[in-house]
């Protein structure tokens, strides 16, 4: 129950590395060629780790639990000014993750089964660096934002959590590529470092990655 499978961590991280490569290998904008920008707005299919800790679920009786689910990114960032090869950007985005599960019975009463819900909303403001042209950049990116995560445990046993809003480093990269003036195609890795909650339900601190791809318009 302590979070995805490593597997599915090791994609995470070898998409990660690629992200980086990427950004650190970009070229600066040829001449006659515009830097990064001016600005982009982002919407993006997103999926997602989600957390795993049996804390999120008090009424838990089986040992299934979410570990990934899917949502949006939405996000918008303008570009201010370049020092040295990159062009300084800011911006924010708002990632929506929704995560089911089914807990198998633990007993032939199939009424003891139970329906697991978690939903993970985080809003991520982030500096960037950005390397490339005004035709298609890669970045680096990182910020101070917030997160929610709110569960919901139905069947054989009825609860539920809400951490209220948390304190949210994440940092990350991607890349864009404008297949016409104003449109573009882009991706997204981020992992994002949730705070403890410390509410009525105290839920641990965990880290979870989020993978987006979609179009970005300028």
């Amino acid at each position: 129950m302590g979070g995805a499978p490593e597997g599915e961590r090791e994609i995470v991280r070898c998409a990660a590395a690629g992200v980086l490569t990427v950004a650190v290998m970009a070229a600066t904008p040829a001449a006659g060629q515009s830097a990064p920008g001016p600005w982009v707005l982002d919407v993006r299919a997103a999926t997602s780790g989600v957390p795993g800790d049996a804390a999120f679920y008090p009424t838990l009786t089986a040992a299934a639990v979410p570990s990934r689910g899917y949502g949006a990114d939405i996000g918008g960032h303008f570009y201010a000014f370049t020092i040295g090869p990159g062009r300084v950007g800011f911006g924010a985005n708002v990632l929506i993750i929704r995560s089911t599960a089914t807990a198998a019975a633990p007993s032939a009463d199939p009424d003891s089964s139970q329906r697991l819900t978690v939903n993970l909303r985080t809003i991520s403001p982030q500096i960037s660096f950005n390397f490339g042209s005004r035709d298609g950049w890669s970045y680096l990116s990182a910020g101070l934002g917030v997160a929610s995560i709110a569960t919901e445990t139905r069947g054989a046993a009825s609860g539920s959590v809400e951490s209220g809003w948390l304190r949210s480093v994440n940092f990350g990269g991607g890349a864009r590529w404008f297949i016409k003036p104003r449109l573009a195609f882009g991706f997204d890795v981020r992992a994002h470092k949730i705070a403890a909650g410390t509410g009525t339900t105290p839920t641990p601190a965990s880290t979870v990655t989020s993978v987006s791809a979609g179009l970005s318009i300028r």
